[in-house]
């Protein structure tokens, strides 16, 4: 006898005892293993995150480093003005820092011309320094507060 393939499907497809669908138990054991995964994508994507910032902290302290290094070089000079109201050793109270690349050291220029080169390639920065008088980075944060600081980026 020819049934076809949806004569086939229908017998062969019931489940057993006349089951038509998925029990309860079976549902809760697959929405809690999708739960768990869902969990361990989220924690991972949240280090990532995390490790992305410390990593552009570092990437950017080097170059506001560099510029300020640059500018002293330029200028021949041993000592620059301070975000920290000190011009030796590391300050106990920290000034304003600055996210602005124009002052108080004008490390980056609008126009700049053969006088008044750009140390920097942009005007701001996305987190903001303060620096000793000998051009030295000594603290970095993630805003105007110097008690709002960014865990994990180092200064070397």
């Amino acid at each position: 006898m020819k049934q076809g393939l949806y004569g086939w499907l229908n017998k062969n497809m019931k489940g057993r005892k006349g089951q038509q669908g998925f029990t309860l138990i079976e549902l809760l054991v697959v929405v809690t293993i999708l739960g768990v995964l869902a969990a361990i994508v989220t924690l991972s994507l949240v280090g990532l995150t995390t490790n992305a910032s410390v990593q552009s902290c570092n990437s950017e302290y080097k170059t506001v480093q560099a510029a300020i290094d640059a500018y002293m070089a330029a200028n021949n000079v041993d000592t620059v003005a301070s975000t920290t109201g000190t011009s030796s050793g590391p300050p106990v109270v920290f000034g304003t820092p600055t996210n602005i690349m124009t002052t108080p050291l004008a490390l980056y220029n609008t126009n700049p011309g053969p006088t008044t080169p750009n140390y920097t390639r942009n005007g701001t920065t996305k987190f903001w320094y303060a620096w000793d008088g000998h051009g030295r980075i000594v603290g970095i944060f993630k805003s105007v507060s110097t008690t709002d600081t960014l865990s994990g980026c180092q200064i070397t």
